[in-house]
């Protein structure tokens, strides 16, 4: 059922996706948090899964995240770890860890749009977007409990701007996850409304077995090097 569910939200919204790559968030500034409202986590496992599964790999790709901390600082001068501040449940902000794959002090350029042949991105940075190795350090964010392995990505105030107050409260009803519905349907190839249409999907339908369906999906695209820029 959710296989045949996930098939039919990818057709949903084909029409809404654009050809070129989306604003890249991190060059952006940060709007304020305006929805409160109870907390929803998802189904009743969901947080204790996130918290196994982020240990674990924590521990076991800790000889990954040495060897990726190491070219960066050998290659690049500046930080290993790009900080910013994010949207996540109910909207309060945190700050998402990501391994820096651009020029320090790129973030201060303004607006830009991200490709392939962005001059800000380094030469380690290709290689550990291509591959979405520069998502790993969020498994720090899900052991900390400010995200979760499937949800929403956790974007910037200025992101949601076509969305409903109501849309933005259904959204931020679940943490924010480090791949998701819309992650797996277009990813960088969606416009953000149809980014919007996915997330309230997945809030609709959060269930475990839908995350593993998005797990599977999100592993195979990570394989194939799919939907990066």
């Amino acid at each position: 059922m959710d296989e045949q569910r996930l098939s039919q939200s990818t057709n949903h919204s084909a029409t809404r996706r654009s050809g070129g790559p989306h604003f890249d968030p991190r060059t952006m500034p940060q709007e304020s948090a305006v929805v409160s409202q109870p907390v929803r986590t998802g189904y009743f496992c969901k947080r204790p899964c996130d918290l196994l599964l982020s240990g674990l790999a924590l521990v076991s790709l800790s000889p990954v995240f040495l060897v990726i901390s190491l070219l960066i600082k050998l290659t690049s001068p500046g930080p290993v770890f790009f900080r910013q501040q994010r949207l996540g449940l109910n909207e309060q902000p945190f700050t998402i860890l990501k391994f820096r794959s651009m020029r320090a002090g790129s973030d201060k350029t303004g607006a830009q749009f991200t490709s392939a042949n962005d001059n800000r991105i380094t030469g380690i940075g290709k290689l550990i977007r291509k591959t979405s190795l520069d998502e790993l350090p969020q498994l720090i964010n899900i052991f900390r409990g400010e995200m979760s392995l499937i949800g929403p990505r956790p974007y910037i105030g200025f992101e949601l701007e076509q969305a409903t107050l109501e849309e933005r409260r259904k959204r931020a009803s679940v943490r924010p996850g480090v791949s998701g519905l819309a992650q797996v349907s277009g990813r960088s190839q969606l416009t953000q409304q149809a980014v919007i249409d996915f997330d309230l999907q997945y809030v609709a339908q959060c269930s475990f077995k839908f995350d593993v369906q998005i797990l599977i999906q999100t592993i195979r695209k990570v394989i194939r090097c799919e939907g990066t820029n």
